[in-house]
């Protein structure tokens, strides 16, 4: 698969955005403090993930490699596990053990990523919030080389410059200028944001657009069974 471009990642957060308003009858309604917050979760979420600020543990290692536990037979690598269990529960002697054709019988199916994987979300966010404030895909793209500073101040500096995105009911501008600001606000969180995810948690662009892509893949999937 081809990498994708930020501004193909935004049409594609545009029509799920408008996919998930349509089914759940939310035309016309500001969403934008919600998904404000949204965002701020997920940037607590990919901090958990990055672990480097927990001073008080000797486990501070980024989360980059999760075993994806086999759903077939639940992790056991017995396909008649379940009905092992219920034969036994109803008085019987078990079933024998059969290995599990999809895990091959070692109970997983792979790895996953959790860092990149709570990155992505908050790409989803910033995109969805960057079309509830109409800008264009040029306000995207970071204006700077790099940032300064240590990480973990950097992950307090987006949550702070996001909060701020929709703080303009403590200002007294005009419409123009409010709008200005929150332009200022979202630009300033998604380029700490970039350079947090190539500069200090290890990510290419490419790893970000095969992981946006299979998670937008994924938030469609769950719009369709009733998420």
């Amino acid at each position: 698969m081809s990498t994708l471009t930020l501004e193909q990642m935004y049409e594609m957060q545009k029509a799920l955005d408008a996919k998930i308003i349509v089914e759940k009858g939310l035309e016309g309604k500001d969403l934008l403090p919600n998904t404000v917050l949204a965002l701020q979760v997920e940037i607590a979420e990919l901090a958990n993930e990055w672990r480097g600020f927990k001073h008080w543990s000797n486990d501070r290692q980024k989360r980059t490699k999760k075993e994806i536990t086999c759903s077939y037979c639940n992790g056991t690598g017995d396909e008649n596990s379940e009905a092992n269990i219920q034969n036994l529960l109803d008085g019987g002697s078990g079933e024998p053990y059969k290995k599990c054709s999809e895990c091959d019988g070692k109970g997983m199916t792979g790895y996953s990523n959790p860092l990149l994987e709570e990155y992505v979300d908050c790409l989803h966010f910033f995109l969805s919030i960057a079309r509830q404030l109409d800008l264009p895909a040029s306000d995207l793209y970071s204006w700077e080389d790099g940032v300064e500073g240590e990480t973990t101040i950097l992950f307090s500096e987006i949550m702070h410059n996001v909060g701020m995105i929709h703080a303009d009911k403590m200002l007294t501008r005009d419409f123009e200028d409010v709008q200005a600001f929150k332009r200022e606000c979202f630009r300033a969180a998604l380029f700490i944001f970039h350079a947090l995810g190539e500069q200090r948690l290890g990510f290419t662009f490419e790893d970000v657009s095969a992981a946006y892509a299979a998670k937008n893949a994924v938030n469609h999937e769950r719009q369709a069974n009733g998420y």
